[in-house]
């Protein structure tokens, strides 16, 4: 179904990009999922994922301080240069990452479903060089079908490493990317668009980094995969709660979902993207190609 949005009418100029909040970003995403998993057909999926967020919060809090910021020469060259500080092309993961990877998989354990066992147990025994290996090809976007099981782990660690070091940066420093595609703090993809309810960014548009949980401002009816403004349909599935949208675009046949927080001010940007799984289908089946990853959704084929 073809419908339109009427967002609440924002004032001034936007923010430019708003930095994760480590303290509460995976601990009310873990929430989220949880009150999504009560009355949803994927609600054991998706309560899996709800403690698997839970586990990156308490990963997230172990690792404290040894999750640092750049160093300021690093962070002044990027400025220079408008590249993303934390590329993911240079950004020199800290060793402490197989720790957090180690902490989450632990948590899981406890009472992981019996399809998921069998991952979680190797990746507790799989070598420093062999999860570097898994990282690198994750962050470059190029995952193979064997390492599949094992990549969202993989992700969740990542994401609790470059949220920390994201939230220690100063915003007001980083230039806004040429693309609108483009995280300026990391340089990964966004995940879906979130119309905001509150503050000074309410009733703006932001799109959602899918490794840093950075967000930065794109302009409504804007594809965020080439800029176009249009060619843009926004689709939703008929009787649904209305939070969660697609935009299509016609000129570069990419979509990007929508989640419209005004509906409810609780939603999250990964978690109603996962639970909302039904649209993609539908905007896939129009011919459009999803132009963003939800790296907890790598290899859920294959649980």
């Amino acid at each position: 179904m073809n419908t339109a949005i009427t967002p609440q009418k924002a004032t001034g100029e936007p923010t430019a990009i708003i930095l994760p909040t480590p303290d509460t970003i995976f601990l009310a995403r873990a929430e989220r999922f949880e009150a999504l998993a009560l009355h949803h057909g994927l609600g054991e999926w998706l309560g899996f994922l709800g403690r698997l967020t839970h586990a990156q919060h308490k990963a997230l809090e172990a690792a404290g301080e040894e999750l640092a910021a750049p160093a300021a020469e690093t962070l002044e060259r990027a400025r220079e240069h408008r590249m993303p500080p934390l590329s993911v092309a240079t950004f020199q993961r800290p060793v402490v990452w197989h720790d957090i990877l180690r902490n989450i998989v632990g948590d899981l354990l406890e009472d992981a479903p019996v399809g998921a066992r069998d991952t979680l147990d190797a990746l507790l025994v799989t070598s420093a060089e062999e999860l570097d290996k898994l990282a690198e090809k994750l962050l470059n976007g190029e995952p193979e079908g064997a390492d599949m099981a094992r990549l969202p782990y993989i992700a969740a660690a990542m994401q609790v490493v470059f949220t920390a070091v994201a939230s220690k940066l100063d915003a007001s420093a980083l230039p806004p990317m040429e693309a609108h595609s483009a995280c300026p703090v990391c340089g990964s993809h966004p995940v879906v668009s979130v119309i905001r309810s509150e503050g000074p960014t309410a009733g703006r548009r932001y799109v959602h980094c899918s490794l840093c949980n950075t967000e930065w401002h794109v302009p409504h009816a804007t594809c965020v995969t080439c800029g176009d403004r249009d060619k843009i349909t926004l689709h939703e599935i008929d009787g649904d709660d209305g939070i969660a949208h697609a935009e299509s675009c016609g000129a570069c046949e990419s979509y990007t979902k929508l989640i419209v927080q005004p509906k409810n001010v609780r939603v999250d940007p990964v978690a109603d993207d996962l639970a909302s799984v039904a649209l993609d289908m539908l905007v896939d089946d129009a011919g459009f190609v999803r132009s963003e990853p939800n790296y907890l959704l790598i290899g859920a084929a294959e649980e």
